[in-house]
C-alpha cells in the first residue's frame, strides 16, 4: 500500500543495529540504501553484502567524485582494502562524515585518511602531498605550490603540532590539535 521500498537484508533488526552503530538517522540509512541498491538490484538481492567497485560507487555518489582524497577514502573505508564498498563500508564512511559524528571520532578517521604512507605518523612528506591535493587544480595544474613553500608549510605545521618532537605527528597529537580547531568538524564533512 504505502510507497515504501523494502530491501532484502535490511530488516528492522539490521536497521536498528545500523542506527545504533552509526551516527546516521534511519532516514539517512534508507536514502543511502536506495542509492546503493540502484547500482545493481539483482546483485544485492542475491547477496546483501555484495561489494561494488569504486567506479560504480562514484557513478552514484557525486560527493566522492571530486574529493581530492577519494583514493584514501576508498582505502581507509573499504573493509577489505580492495577499492570496493559493501553497504556497511558506505555507512562507515557516511557516518564518519556526518555532522553528528563526534570530533574525536572524526579526528581518528581523518588521521587515517591523511596518513598517506600508512606508517601511523603524519610526516613532512604526507603534509606536502596533502598540500598538493588541496591546491592542485585540474583547470590550472601550475597552481601547485613550489617545493620550498611546501617545505615551509610542513615545517610550520610540524613545529606547531608535534608535542613529542619526533618530527612527525602521531594519532594522539592529531586528535588533540583537531579538538582545538572549531572548523575541523565542518571541514571533515559532506552532506548526503
Amino acid at each position: 500500500m504505502g510507497g515504501s521500498q523494502s530491501y532484502p537484508g535490511l530488516t528492522e533488526d539490521v536497521m536498528e543495529d545500523y542506527t545504533t552503530l552509526t551516527y546516521l538517522s534511519k532516514g539517512e540509512i534508507l536514502y543511502l540504501m536506495k542509492k546503493f541498491y540502484s547500482i545493481d538490484p539483482e546483485k544485492l538481492q542475491a547477496d546483501f553484502y555484495h561489494r561494488f567497485s569504486r567506479e560504480q560507487i562514484l557513478n552514484k555518489f557525486d560527493v566522492l567524485k571530486t574529493n581530492p582524497f577519494q583514493d584514501r577514502l576508498f582505502r581507509v573505508f573499504s573493509s577489505k582494502q580492495d577499492d570496493c564498498f559493501s553497504f556497511e563500508d558506505l555507512l562507515d564512511l557516511c557516518s564518519a562524515m556526518s555532522s553528528e559524528c563526534p570530533p574525536e571520532v572524526k579526528a581518528a578517521w581523518a588521521f587515517r585518511v591523511f596518513d598517506l604512507d600508512e606508517d601511523n605518523q603524519i610526516s613532512a612528506r604526507d603534509i606536502s602531498e596533502i598540500v598538493d591535493r588541496l591546491t592542485w587544480s585540474q583547470n590550472n595544474p601550475l597552481m601547485r605550490l613550489n617545493l620550498e613553500d611546501k617545505k615551509r608549510i610542513s615545517k610550520t605545521i610540524l613545529k606547531e603540532m608535534n608535542f613529542d618532537t619526533t618530527g612527525t605527528i602521531g594519532s594522539s597529537e592529531f586528535k588533540i590539535i583537531m579538538s582545538r580547531i572549531p572548523e575541523f568538524q565542518s571541514s571533515f564533512y559532506f552532506r548526503l
